[in-house]
């Protein structure tokens, strides 16, 4: 697949995204878990820029839409890494470089046979201080606040306050909580639901989505009660199946997902996000924004992950250089 260039696009509709900027160490693939004491050997390993919020942004970049990256590290040598990974792609500039504290990484443990597994260490993100993020980046055609439950401090009314002042000066805004490491309780699920709101495109994926509505069986029925709950649109993504989306005046639209030789599945709901983003800027109707948004997933993920984006942050260079 051909990688699409910032020359593609003419709209100068901006994005800014919010989210963690963290280290990726990739292995795979695996069955299973070693017992206690054991040692198990994979395949492959790649180590690469990740996190929530540097997925979606790497990927917005790439089909020329003008980003701004909000996020933070910290001053160790992982840190450093992440902001030389990210200058090619224009998205270094705005981190927030955070005096000793360590950078986020997370271990993703790879299967061919079922969902992957994360390890992830949340390092400065669990301290990032909502103050650091600058007013003018709220300023923006589009807002994407990503990583919530990953980013504890970012939680709560300081979301509510991102989210609001965005679309208070015209932006349009899209969250993607990721999942609750804590399981979804009812007070989390509660929080999200006064949260929603705010929330033009919510943006769940299916194990989500029905951990939110609390209930098992179906995304659109799980989409439903979260449209309710936000007034605006809710696409719950489903993987390789595509995704399923519930509007304001109750539309139900649905786009599958093109069938491709996958090389990584992570970072595939961002990048979804990216495109998705991306299609409504351009004036594209649900309908062909959704299909459009899936299309670009998966081109995403039939890629190796050392050559992921064609802005030029490439994940597979190592550490040491």
């Amino acid at each position: 697949m051909q990688k699409p260039t910032s020359s593609a696009r003419t709209n100068p509709s901006t994005l800014t995204v919010i989210g963690c900027v963290q280290a990726d160490l990739l292995m795979g693939p695996v069955t299973d878990l070693p017992a206690p004491g054991g040692t198990l050997l994979t395949e492959h390993m790649t180590t690469r820029v990740g996190g929530a919020g540097a997925n979606a942004g790497l990927a917005a970049v790439e089909a020329g839409m003008q980003v701004r990256l909000v996020g933070c590290v910290g001053d160790d040598q992982l840190g450093a890494w992440m902001q030389e990974q990210l200058a090619p792609a224009g998205l270094a500039a705005e981190l927030v470089v955070v005096e000793g504290a360590k950078t986020g990484l997370t271990v993703a443990l790879e299967s061919m046979t079922r969902d992957r597994t994360f390890l992830t260490y949340l390092g400065v993100n669990a301290s990032w201080d909502p103050a650091t993020i600058p007013d003018d980046a709220l300023t923006c055609d589009n807002l994407l606040l990503c990583d919530y439950f990953v980013a504890p401090p970012l939680r709560g009314e300081a979301a509510r306050r991102l989210l609001d002042t965005a679309r208070a000066r015209g932006a349009r805004t899209f969250l993607d909580t990721s999942w609750d490491p804590g399981g979804f309780s009812a007070e989390t699920r509660a929080e999200v639901g006064a949260l929603l709101p705010s929330v033009d495109v919510f943006l769940p994926n299916e194990a989500e989505a029905l951990a939110l509505v609390h209930r098992s069986g179906d995304a659109v029925d799980a989409a439903r009660v979260l449209q309710r709950l936000s007034g605006g649109w809710v696409v719950v993504k489903l993987g390789p199946r595509g995704c399923v989306a519930v509007g304001p005046d109750g539309a139900e639209l649905a786009a599958p997902a093109p069938v491709v030789d996958v090389a990584d599945t992570t970072g595939a709901g961002d990048a979804f996000n990216a495109g998705l983003v991306i299609a409504l800027a351009d004036g594209a109707s649900w309908g062909e924004a959704l299909a459009t948004a899936s299309r670009f997933a998966t081109g995403i993920i039939s890629r190796p992950s050392d050559d992921r984006h064609a802005s030029g942050a490439t994940s597979g260079k190592s550490l040491a250089g």
